[in-house]
């Protein structure tokens, strides 16, 4: 089959764009990924037998930022997606996540093609998590990010889209709760990594022996990651005299303010800033790390998603803390590759990590748990082969 994949942001690079353009292109289907076009790339592309095609762009960043907002009714992504369609004969339409699924559901009226919507993240419960940041931002999204409107393009989506891909057993059973989603309209495709990508060599080459603990983050540094309950919690463990540092690896609209903190807290020599670097070195630094720590708060978005870095971690055989987020507290209790905190609580933080600093045996105990695990059943192939198997339906 011919495949469109419509995807928000500029491609390359998306993780689990990738992984799902590649695994149908492997199955023996044509893949064309519509992107925006922010940086001003070619309009049409291949990349390693995958067909991109991309917004129009202008010599202005800024008006090609404005041309590729994923809104509901941009007339930019329309134009793009009628023209790709119709002219490669697209017999699959993959939508990634709510903001595009109106452009999606337009191309499936008009063109009679099946429609996939992939359901990355909880849009609407995210959309209302920003409006608590306050400030100017708050009013904006109230514009631009309304959970209202979300609320209701999800609740008419998952009525004429063919099948729904979500990434966890906690987000397909609520669309089997609160909007009736059928089981069989249903299939978990998970962000997990492709073992093939693992390698064994960077996991010794990445130790070293030091007297401290060291923690690491990687991704997204925003206000609703809950980085800065990681940073008074560092406060109160170097105040009970445990050396634990903290590496963040990653950029994001918080960064300024969490500099700020980690100055005012005196814990510049405690907390390190990498900023973004590339995929590749994001493994080289988890490898370095004796613990890898995920603590987003607990909320309804955060219960029903899971986070990449989660099984990037355990893959790599190190221990995770995680808050008690629904979706990573059971993954991690279940396969006893880590321990829990309550979100939002530097105490309950300190004390997790004042327990597992103390018990090296623990850590690798749970570090060989999680390896294991990835490698039994959370790792892409798997993943893949259910991919594969829901688009096979509309062959």
């Amino acid at each position: 089959m011919n495949i469109a994949i419509i995807w928000k942001n500029d491609y390359p690079w998306d993780v689990r764009i990738e992984k799902i353009a590649r695994s149908l292109l492997a199955s023996g289907h044509d893949i064309y990924i519509l992107s925006a076009n922010a940086q001003g790339r070619a309009r049409s592309e291949t990349l390693d037998g995958i067909y991109i095609r991309r917004l129009p762009a202008t010599s202005s960043n800024w008006i090609n930022a404005i041309i590729s907002i994923p809104f509901y009714l941009n007339p930019f992504w329309f134009r793009l997606a009628y023209r790709v369609v119709s002219r490669e004969q697209i017999d699959l339409i993959v939508v990634r996540d709510l903001p595009l699924i109106l452009v999606g559901a337009w191309l499936k009226h008009h063109f009679r093609v099946p429609l996939i919507l992939d359901m990355a993240e909880n849009y609407p419960a995210m959309y209302r998590e920003a409006l608590d940041i306050g400030g100017w931002r708050a009013w904006v999204y109230r514009i631009v990010k309304n959970p209202t409107i979300m609320g209701f393009v999800e609740q008419r989506a998952l009525r004429f889209v063919d099948h729904t891909l979500v990434v966890v057993e906690e987000s397909a059973k609520r669309l089997r709760g609160q909007f009736g989603v059928p089981e069989m309209r249903l299939s978990i495709v998970s962000n997990t990594p492709r073992l093939e990508s693992l390698d064994p060599r960077a996991v010794s080459a990445g130790r070293r022996p030091k007297s401290w603990l060291q923690l690491i983050y990687t991704g997204y540094v925003q206000e609703a990651r809950g980085l800065e309950v990681v940073v008074q919690a560092l406060r109160l463990l170097r105040d009970r005299g445990l050396d634990v540092r903290f590496r963040i690896v990653g950029d994001g609209n918080f960064l300024p303010r969490l500099v700020k903190l980690v100055k005012k807290k005196g814990l510049d020599q405690a907390v390190e800033f990498t900023g973004w670097v590339t995929h590749q070195e994001v493994a080289k630094h988890v490898h370095e790390a004796d613990v890898g720590v995920i603590p987003h708060p607990k909320n309804d978005h955060t219960d029903t998603t899971i986070p990449n870095k989660l099984f990037d971690y355990m893959a790599c055989g190190k221990p995770v803390v995680v808050s008690n987020a629904a979706p990573m507290e059971r993954i991690v209790t279940q396969e006893r590759c880590g321990l829990v905190f309550k979100g939002g609580s530097p105490e309950s933080l300190a004390e997790v990590l004042a327990h597992i600093s103390a018990d090296e045996a623990t850590r690798q105990r749970m570090g060989r748990n999680g390896a294991e695990a990835v490698k039994q059943r959370f790792h892409w192939g798997r993943d893949a082969g259910v991919l594969i198997e829901a688009v096979a339906r509309f062959a």
